[in-house]
């Protein structure tokens, strides 16, 4: 064995180096997927079944800009996790023997209203406009490539030019809208500035949120203390999860009371095209306070939210709302609170909006002045962030429910945010 192996040791050795050249490697390795390109024209769609052919491959030729955009298209988005074989996200695949078949007059799963590619109108090409800035292309969501750096506007232009090249009469009309699975949002968030709104996060959506309160009202810290913005806050920190498309369950812990408080919220009914007029949801909680003087600690809620969106711009929503066992101060008192809110926001565009609450207590325990607050969001598809202005410490159901401290018609108020990030399976 050993003199057998010993005699073939150099031709193994050399067998190894022609693979290894330069040469070899011309001859014999296939060209990388970057440089395959689809054939210089589009493919037709077949006249009878409309199913689109894949591309032929041959060497790139880089006057061509299908082969371009092909190869571009291709190293930047076709990835695992993103544009990239039969899970691709939202069913877009970016190979190059792929993106004409889900994407030419196919409508977008994530907006139904745009077409992904529309042969000679990039301006109407969902796929073209996430390319440019949010600001440029007046989308929901991020741009794109996704956590990489843009195109260059050389790239954009190339992108533009593929489209505009299309000869749209080959290709067959796009099929009409799908009424979407899941209506649109009646609020930019699942919560104003306390109350909760009748937007569900959706089935297997898990919810991050914090809740802000900065301690000192702004007259009384003044411009000294940055009107409350050096002082101490209250903060609580919750976490949602989606049990089901219309169903959530949550946990949130404050430091004021150190109050802890279990939720669930239920939507029976959402607002539609065609469908029901107005959003319900039923929501309802338990709290527990753990601060060593407080009594009372058990307190049970019960909200329901009537919500209404009118047009692109406006929604209002009501929010009568009872706690029970609301005064933590005095053992023999086991009254609660009945309060009736309500809410609202104009949104300035799909991204920003102008919010107010307003929550006026009825009956039981009450604190010296009705809670109120304004503020301003900014919303992505994934982040909602708002700041505001509000007289009301508490941001949890049964702490802010009693009302507020201190006396907004005076001018005085505290400053605080939300900060929610939602994290979704798809």
């Amino acid at each position: 064995m050993k003199v057998r192996w010993t005699t073939r040791l150099p031709l193994f050795l050399v067998a190894i180096g022609l693979l290894a050249s330069p040469a070899a490697a011309g001859d014999r390795a296939p060209l990388p997927l970057p440089l395959l390109r689809s054939t210089q024209e589009p493919p037709v769609p077949d006249s009878q079944t409309g199913e689109v052919p894949a591309p032929q491959t041959a060497a790139a030729d880089e006057s061509d800009p299908f082969a371009r955009v092909g190869h571009l298209l291709q190293s930047r988005c076709a990835m695992p996790g993103c544009h990239l074989g039969p899970e691709a996200r939202a069913g877009l695949r970016l190979e190059t023997d792929q993106i004409y078949t889900t994407a030419v007059n196919v409508r977008a799963r994530t907006e139904p209203s745009f077409l992904r590619v529309v042969p000679r109108s990039p301006e109407r090409s969902l796929l073209f406009l996430k390319l440019l800035s949010p600001e440029e292309g007046h989308y929901r969501g991020p741009r794109m490539p996704l956590g990489m750096d843009p195109l260059s506007p050389e790239e954009i232009a190339l992108v533009r030019s593929w489209i505009e090249a299309f000869p749209a009469d080959r290709w067959p009309a796009p099929r009409p809208a799908e009424p979407s699975a899941r209506p649109p949002r009646t609020f930019h968030d699942s919560a104003l500035v306390n109350l909760p709104t009748s937007d569900p996060i959706g089935r297997r959506a898990l919810e991050f949120r914090i809740l802000h309160r900065f301690k000192a009202p702004a007259n009384e810290a003044g411009s000294h203390d940055f009107y409350g913005l050096d002082s101490d806050a209250w903060v609580s920190i919750g976490l949602a999860w989606g049990l089901a498309e219309t169903v959530e369950v949550g946990l949130r812990r404050t430091n004021l009371q150190h109050d802890y408080e279990a939720y669930s919220k239920w939507v029976p009914v959402r607002q539609r095209p065609g469908g029901p007029p107005l959003s319900l949801a039923l929501r309802g909680s338990v709290s527990s306070l753990r601060e060593t003087i407080a009594v009372n600690r058990r307190r049970y809620g019960a909200q329901f939210v009537l919500a209404r969106r009118f047009g692109e711009h406006l929604s209002l929503m009501l929010v009568p709302t009872y706690v029970t066992r609301t005064n933590y101060l005095d053992a023999n008192d086991e009254r609660g609170t009945g309060a009736v809110g309500v809410g609202g926001e104009w949104r300035l565009n799909h991204r920003m909006a102008v919010t107010g609450e307003w929550i006026a207590q009825l009956s039981g325990v009450q604190n010296d002045f009705q809670s109120g607050s304004i503020g301003f969001s900014i919303a992505t598809a994934r982040h909602a962030f708002h700041v505001f202005a509000t007289n009301t410490p508490g941001a949890q159901t049964d702490l802010y429910v009693t009302g507020g401290d201190v006396k907004l018609r005076d001018g005085d108020f505290r400053l605080g945010f939300n900060i929610s990030r939602t994290f979704t399976p798809h």
